[in-house]
């Protein structure tokens, strides 16, 4: 009997506590956000608004929580997704998902120390994902805190038994390294990578170790600092996840452009495709289309698609410039060179056409008509050192030094340093017979960086025409 009223007890004490865990659990869910009011695509607004209604009728559910934080994530609206994705680790505490989502949202917001946070987390509830290290020990890189990073890329090396020729991983070990004075072991890890095929954040590094071998004193003392680290990337599934929720024109157009960039044309093609069919008169997505296909390098097929688009569009600029750019490559220069001139005719403040136009006319030796297309691109354009020297140059092979060294010396007084206005103003400067001004400039390019060979070649032509003795 005694036995018996034990067990009864304890089932009652035991029902209590889950019926008291019951009543208090829907205290604990917060109802989730609803941003779907921030868009004015009407797409956008109406898919957001079903995830979100999905996400409403079940509170309790942290798939469809955590879903709706992809929806907002993938669309944009951040910091509606890092509050989500929190709301998805509260339901469900042992889905490593969400708090690694909610880091990666968190440092698209610029919140890294509390990115960090969440990265351990979802480190703890997963120990074998590598992209979690190393988004880690690269934002431990960004903090300045190097002793941690390393530490976080040993630990993933341990505990997934991480190939030495993984090459995110390596090159975090390499950049840490240099930065705590260990150069051997950063040389070592640089070894390790293959000869070709690697991302530019590999050359960054290598920089960084070659000046720290070329100097003993501290890397903080170099000319390149801390936060100027380049780029780096890796496959991330769990990341790649979120963009299948992109919706909407703009969205999912941003979303195309960056699978073009990312080397994943096909995929982009699928999409754009299927955003002309929704939207048709969209002269954006004819562009993006014919930038697939050169990305797949059917480029006869872009060609037709640009084609195509003018028929309905003739007097967009940006599909006869695109349209430019892509006969130039092909060699169909002078058709280039109409559509160039239809993109000015339709936007004549569009700087980059007059620049393409007078490159191909300079590379068909029609110079003149190269100058007095950049003269009148001046009044469209802010001033720049490159169209002043480029005039500055044109003027002097006419023989017009007057003009030349108006140019030229409007590029100087832009931009001091740049060793090739002061070796064309020298010049210029000789054949108006200022040779003490020459000299000036001559001589301030040589304290610059003598053996600049456009400095040399300038050298030898002042020695030739008497202005300058000898070689400095």
């Amino acid at each position: 009997m005694f036995e018996h009223v034990i067990h009864r007890s304890v089932f009652l004490v035991c029902l209590l506590i889950y019926l008291a865990g019951c009543t208090k659990a829907p205290s604990e869910v917060h109802a989730p956000i609803d941003a779907s009011g921030e868009t004015e695509d009407a797409e956008l607004r109406e898919f957001v608004s079903g995830m979100y209604a999905r996400a409403n009728e079940d509170p309790h559910s942290p798939l469809h929580r955590g879903r709706l934080g992809m929806v907002y994530d993938a669309n944009g609206f951040t910091e509606a997704a890092v509050v989500t994705y929190r709301q998805a680790g509260v339901l469900d505490d042992k889905d490593m998902r969400w708090p690694y989502l909610e880091s990666l949202a968190l440092s698209e917001l610029g919140r890294i120390e509390e990115a960090v946070d969440a990265m351990g987390t979802a480190i703890q509830l997963d120990s074998s994902y590598l992209p979690a290290y190393l988004a880690k020990g690269y934002w431990m890189i960004d903090l300045g805190e190097f002793v941690s990073a390393c530490d976080t890329f040993e630990r993933a090396s341990k505990a997934l038994n991480v190939d030495h020729s993984t090459v995110a991983l390596q090159l975090g070990f390499a950049q840490c390294y240099v930065e705590l004075g260990e150069n051997e072991k950063a040389i070592q890890a640089l070894d390790t990578l293959p000869s070709n095929g690697l991302p530019a954040y590999a050359e960054f590094v290598r920089d960084r170790v070659r000046r720290a071998g070329d100097d003993a004193t501290s890397v903080e003392n170099k000319e390149i600092g801390v936060g100027d680290l380049g780029q780096i990337s890796w496959k991330d599934p769990i990341a790649g996840e979120v963009v299948e929720y992109t919706r909407g024109l703009s969205n999912e157009s941003l979303l195309a452009q960056q699978l073009i960039e990312g080397g994943r044309a096909d995929d982009a093609l699928y999409l754009v495709e299927s955003l002309r069919e929704r939207h048709p008169n969209v002269t954006v997505l004819i562009e993006l289309h014919s930038a697939a296909l050169i990305a797949l390098d059917r480029r006869n097929e872009a060609i037709t698609t640009l084609q195509d688009g003018l028929a309905r569009h003739p007097e967009a600029h940006l599909l006869h410039f695109n349209l430019g750019l892509l006969l130039e490559r092909t060699s169909q220069f002078d058709a280039a060179l109409d559509h160039y001139g239809q993109t000015i005719k339709y936007r004549d403040d569009f700087v980059p056409a007059y620049d393409a136009k007078a490159k191909l006319l300079i590379a068909r030796d029609e110079t003149a008509l190269a100058r007095e297309l950049l003269e009148f691109s001046l009044e469209h354009r802010r001033p720049d050192v490159t169209t002043f020297y480029l005039l500055g140059v044109l003027y002097g092979g006419e023989g017009n030094w007057p003009r030349s060294a108006n140019y030229l010396t409007k590029a100087n007084e832009l931009e001091p340093a740049n060793i090739a206005v002061l070796s064309s103003l020298a010049l210029t400067l000789s054949e108006l017979g200022r040779v003490n001004d020459a000299k000036e400039m001559i001589n301030h390019a040589l304290d610059i960086e003598p053996t600049n060979p456009k400095v040399q070649r300038a050298v030898a032509t002042l020695v030739t025409n008497g202005v300058l003795q000898s070689v400095r």
